[in-house]
């Protein structure tokens, strides 16, 4: 009976909170989804472990599979039944009519002239400006191919296209496979990995079958390249050999993969490695994961002159290094490299590829950092296959002494370098957590959180305020700065707006909870403040509406009757950047914001900005380069997730915005020169440059504190 009751109230409460629906079921299937890939996988799972049993019991690695990827027969062995579904009929030049005939063409001559991969062997990743590139225009390459007309304009664009990402994106994502088949675009873990992906990764991952062999065909050319970015993306081996991709470390390394997996071939030889980072950061790494070479030089990294004695050091015999290896560091740039160690460094961990504001922010902090001269090494956090397919550029390891992880404290705080697919520093870095929030009070699992970090950062006063009352590690305000990237300057009719009318701008997420954001309560304004007759007009725009139907219907409804347009699509930033551009002023009244980045952006374009006087905006926006709105302090009254009833927020004026937006359309003059004075004041206080000087002296401050404490 009593179970029957907790139901009854389970189903009445979520009658009650339809809005709530929504967020339960998406949390149920983010549960579910790990259960059902992890029983796909169980085939790959299952060999793994008896291949991994076996060497524990002393047992030779079993010779890897080699795939021909130029034999039909040999594919096909390897993708057994699905084999059916790899290949098409020949492509004829005249065939080639969009982007995926042109790969299909592409993978076909790739696969049949040995020629061409022996001259171009980088054609597949160089894009559609390098030397095959080059030569497809050739008239050589018209009378050997039979190219003619728009076909060698649409191969060029394919080549640009970068087809590898996205199914490589599918194999990091997945980070059970990524654990499993770590090897797995090396020739020694290749047909288990292509199998996968014709089984599983094409249906579940949305793949073609061009994408598929595009990766491949490219990753079979560079198999050495291969085997240092699955070491790159491979927290066990980091952790087993923390300087395997160095010229230190890279034997051992060779010796335990050739064994482990039983690979072979130059591919495997360190000789023919391309090792990546320059020679001061394998240098560093070294030093880490060493403890010899920090006891014999434990200063080396503080100053140019201990960083020379170590590598004066390195050089000579009594590090008992192969001769190669001290024949390197004899002959690297002293000087540079001294000073390259000797200058501290921020590691990132971050949502550099998941599009969201928090991706802005890190690419800011970064972008920052570097104008400053701060050295960084940026890690991407995975979110889930859906993010932009460039997890793998982001291959930094925690080779600086102070990492700033930028993530949320829910959900992925304590997975960040799971997700990143990163080994933790043996020797625990000074760690950094930067958080935004949007109310004057934290959640009570944030002060948990904070336990595993050093310090706290926050953009603005107003989320550091509120982390102050309730953490004991130092929290500190470093506004990451705001960028304007490039964009093409458009009117409003681009937008499809009229150009005459005086338009207000107001743009939002609808993943950022509509109430927070308050465009109801801008409609509103904009109401009282204007009648159907003037020439003024409001742009609401917002994206992802689809996923929000009761509150994009709600918006809808609430804008009729008034010269209002809602644009519900997703924008690039730079598009986003030319509507902000495009418009005459800037308005909102949010509730509550942690940043206020769009708001950031408009001043940064000239355009004046009536905001709520409360919360992250504040820190920038005053009475002399802005119109901020009165307000009152409410509270939810009721969860409006991830926010709990007791929080307050603002409620806006609606009185006083509409003032204040009347008095913007009543004295344009006034309005551009209000817009101007913005402009200057944001420039001074947000841009990137102030911003790294900020990063880089909250550095050297952290530098001076490690010293005091070493012995």
């Amino acid at each position: 009976m009593k179970s029957r009751l907790i139901w009854f109230a389970k189903g009445m409460y979520w009658m009650l909170t339809p809005w709530w629906l929504r967020e339960q079921v998406q949390a149920r299937r983010i549960r579910n989804a790990p259960g059902a890939s992890l029983a796909k996988l169980a085939p790959w799972v299952e060999k793994e472990r008896a291949r991994s049993e076996a060497r524990a019991r002393g047992e030779a690695g079993t010779p890897a599979v080699q795939v021909d990827w130029f034999d039909d027969a040999a594919v096909r062995r390897v993708a057994g039944s699905s084999a059916d579904r790899l290949f098409w009929p020949a492509v004829q030049p005249q065939d080639v009519t969009d982007q995926w005939s042109a790969a299909r063409f592409l993978i076909q001559i790739w696969r049949s002239h040995a020629d061409l991969r022996t001259r171009f062997p980088d054609a597949l990743s160089e894009g559609g400006s390098g030397a095959f590139a080059q030569w497809l225009r050739s008239g050589a390459a018209q009378t050997e191919l039979g190219l003619e007309g728009d076909t060698t304009a649409l191969l060029c664009k394919a080549l640009d296209a970068r087809l590898a990402d996205r199914p490589r994106q599918a194999f990091l994502a997945n980070l059970r496979l990524a654990k499993v088949l770590p090897h797995g675009l090396t020739p020694a873990g290749s047909a288990a990995l292509f199998e996968w992906f014709v089984v599983v990764g094409i249906p579940d991952a949305r793949l073609r079958i061009e994408e598929i062999w595009w990766l491949f065909l490219d990753a079979a050319a560079h198999p050495e390249r291969e085997l240092l970015t699955a070491w790159a993306f491979a927290p066990a081996w980091q952790a087993s050999h923390p300087d395997g991709a160095t010229v230190f470390g890279c034997w051992e390394f060779a010796a335990w993969f050739r064994a482990e997996y039983g690979a072979e071939g130059p591919w495997t030889d360190p000789v023919q490695w391309p090792l990546f980072e320059s020679p001061g950061l394998q240098v560093r790494m070294a030093y880490q994961s060493r403890p010899a070479w920090r006891q014999a030089h434990p200063r080396a990294l503080d100053d140019p002159a201990a960083a020379a004695a170590l590598l004066a050091w390195l050089a000579s015999a009594e590090t008992g290094l192969p001769e190669p290896t001290r024949r390197w560091c004899a002959e690297i740039d002293a000087q540079a490299v001294s000073c390259e160690l000797a200058q501290p460094g921020f590691n990132l961990v971050g949502h550099f590829c998941y599009p969201s504001g928090l991706r802005i922010s890190i690419e800011s902090m970064a972008d920052s950092m570097r104008i400053a001269g701060t050295p960084i090494s940026k890690r991407d956090m995975v979110t889930d296959a859906k993010d932009d397919p460039h997890h793998a550029q982001f291959r930094g390891t925690e080779v600086y002494d102070t990492t700033i992880i930028h993530v949320q404290p829910e959900p992925y705080f304590d997975s960040a370098f799971e997700r990143a697919q990163l080994a933790p520093r043996q020797a625990r870095t000074y760690r950094i957590a930067y958080w935004y929030w949007e109310f004057a009070s934290i959640p009570d699992l944030w002060v948990a959180k904070a336990r595993q970090v050093d310090e706290v950062w926050a953009a603005t006063e107003f989320v550091a305020k509120g982390l102050r009352e309730r953490l004991k590690v130092p929290v500190r305000t470093l506004f990451p700065g705001v960028k304007l990237a490039p964009f093409e300057k458009l009117g409003k009719s681009s937008f499809g707006l009229a150009e005459e009318p005086y338009t207000f701008l107001f743009t939002f997420h609808m993943m950022s909870v509509m109430e927070r954001k308050n465009p109801l309560g801008l409609i509103r304004a904009f109401k009282k403040a204007f009648k159907p007759e003037d020439a003024a007009c409001l742009v609401l725009k917002t994206s992802y509406g689809e996923r929000y139907p009761a509150q994009i219907h709600e918006l809808r409804e609430a804008a009729e009757g008034a010269n209002i347009r809602v644009i519900d699509e997703v924008y690039s930033p730079e598009a986003v950047l030319a509507l902000i551009d495009a418009c005459d002023a800037y308005v909102s009244l949010h509730r509550s914001e942690g940043l206020g980045l769009t708001m950031a952006e408009a001043m940064l374009l000239g355009k004046p900005v009536v905001a709520t006087n409360f919360s992250g905006n504040v820190d920038f926006m005053d009475e002399s380069n802005s119109l901020l709105v009165d307000y009152e302090l409410k509270k939810l009254g009721w969860p409006i997730p991830p926010y709990d009833a007791h929080l307050e927020w603002a409620e806006p004026s609606v009185d006083h915005a509409a003032e204040h937006m009347r008095r913007l359309y009543d004295n344009q003059a006034w309005a551009r020169e209000l817009g101007l004075r913005g402009k200057a004041s944001a420039e001074a206080s947000l841009s990137l440059e102030a911003a790294g000087k900020r990063f880089a002296a909250r550095l050297t401050e952290i530098r001076s504190l490690s010293w005091g404490q070493r012995p």
